[in-house]
């Protein structure tokens, strides 16, 4: 009995010490976050949930359709483009010579950047009426993850760096209120030249993955509560099998529950997070070793692939990406910060 006394009595001492070691650290990088650079880089009315980085340029997709270029050398911006015809730019990526920006909207639409120059855009008549959510590339692999129409979600893909797109031959059913959120345009991975994972939210969540090119799916419930505004949002891996899904209620952003989950066999299973981030999340990203996600109350990160997050920095933010031992995150007005990267 004094035994078990005693060794109750030092776990509970133990557990009392750690939670004062993670509140001193959380402190810690809450107050040094705090002071960390803004950028102005558009108007006061926009945000950017697209955000790219390549060679040095910051490429941000905002709320207004406008795509602007950031250079972090020389600390000058421009803007790209902004035409009548492009609504809201809710996903950046790239393959080659070239750059994609996705609009979502009622008719699924893509702006395509020459790097020398040229832009265009990239419509096909199978796309009207769909709801894009994200886009993906892998060298000359790419694929566009829509929302349902008629019951299964609307997937597509390229094998020829955006040359040209065609339907994938295989599409899941949609459980009815089933849907992706376009939150950041990280709920879509190409993994290699025949493995698309995408995640769903609403009144049910999923993991899908396929490994033949989109021919047949695999799905994977995700134990998120049902709701509309309730689900998968962003999905990070670091390799072929870890990696981390983070969402909950956008409309209710304190709530910690259920809202992160991570996986150490590429998605087969899928473990909650003991110690999860401070809420709704719509973007997780990983850079030298650091998962990092982001919401509407702050950033979170996890040094054990998702096990345990602690808070990074307070405030509001959409998207993440880094740069040169730099966090970018996306915030309103039409700003982003830079954060030093944890060593």
């Amino acid at each position: 009995m004094k035994i078990l006394i005693s060794a109750l009595i030092c776990s509970v001492f133990l557990g009392l010490d750690l939670d004062v070691n993670a509140q001193s650290s959380t402190k810690k990088y809450i107050k040094k976050n705090s002071s960390a650079p803004i950028t102005v880089y558009g108007d006061s009315n926009t945000y950017s949930r697209g955000l790219y980085i390549d060679t040095g340029l910051i490429y941000l997709g905002n709320s207004n359709g406008a795509i602007f270029q950031h250079d972090s050398d020389t600390e000058q911006g421009e803007l790209v483009l902004k035409f009548p015809r492009v609504t809201e730019i809710r996903d950046i990526e790239s393959s080659g010579d070239y750059i994609f920006a996705m609009q979502s909207g009622t008719d699924g639409k893509l702006v395509k950047i020459n790097r020398q120059g040229p832009v265009g855009f990239v419509e096909y008549p199978e796309w009207k009426g769909v709801f894009f959510d994200a886009i993906d590339f892998s060298g000359d692999v790419g694929f566009i993850l829509g929302d349902p129409v008629d019951g299964k979600f609307s997937l597509f893909h390229t094998k020829n760096g955006g040359k040209n797109w065609t339907r994938c031959e295989g599409a899941p059913s949609a459980y009815k209120g089933e849907a992706a959120f376009a939150a950041s345009g990280t709920n879509v991975r190409v993994m290699n030249d025949s493995t698309y994972m995408f995640i769903s939210g609403g009144m049910r969540s999923n993991y899908y993955y396929t490994k033949n090119s989109g021919k047949t799916w695999t799905k994977v419930e995700l134990p998120f509560y049902p709701g509309e505004t309730i689900g998968a949002y962003s999905m990070c891996f670091m390799d072929e099998k870890i990696g981390v899904i983070v969402g909950g209620d956008y409309t209710q952003p304190s709530l910690k529950m259920n809202s992160t989950y991570y996986t150490y066999d590429g998605g087969k299973s899928w473990m909650n997070s003991i110690y999860p981030p401070r809420g709704y999340r719509s973007c997780v990203y990983f850079v030298n070793g650091v998962f990092y996600a982001c919401g509407k109350n702050g950033i979170d990160f996890s040094m054990n692939n998702g096990k345990e997050w602690t808070a990074f920095a307070d405030g509001a933010y959409f998207s993440l990406n880094s740069i040169e031992g730099k966090l970018i995150a996306t915030m309103k007005h039409g700003k982003f910060k830079t954060f030093d990267l944890i060593n």
